[in-house]
């Protein structure tokens, strides 16, 4: 399941880079197994459980960001994850879980429209 969350990630990520160019977008790559010593380094630098996978820092009129989750069905998002999209939420941040590139580019255009 992880190979297809990370082919779906990647396909999503092409796509963003050639249709809004001059936009940023980037991976938080919180969910990747890590040898011991990397995983408490990580943490003490304030990788944090839950965060999604994907951030597009671009305000629009309702929001600070979008946040995107990308999921994999019958994948559904932990309960670190839930939280943490609702913390995010409750601060001004769009939240969104994708599971295709074609819900991708709905949710992206949608909240980018909002400009």
């Amino acid at each position: 399941m992880k190979e297809l969350e990370h082919q779906l990630q990647v396909s999503c990520i092409k796509w963003f880079r050639l249709q809004h160019r001059g936009r940023l977008i980037y991976a938080i790559p919180n969910g990747s197994k890590r040898n011991i010593i990397t995983a408490s380094k990580l943490k003490d630098e304030g990788v944090t459980p839950g965060i999604p996978d994907l951030h597009i820092p671009v305000p629009n009129r309702f929001y600070h960001g979008l946040y995107i989750e990308m999921k994999v069905k019958p994948n559904t998002p932990k309960l670190s994850q839930r939280e943490m999209m609702n913390q995010l939420h409750a601060n001004g941040y769009k939240c969104a879980v994708c599971y295709s590139l074609d819900q991708f580019i709905e949710v992206v255009n949608q909240y980018l429209s909002d400009e």
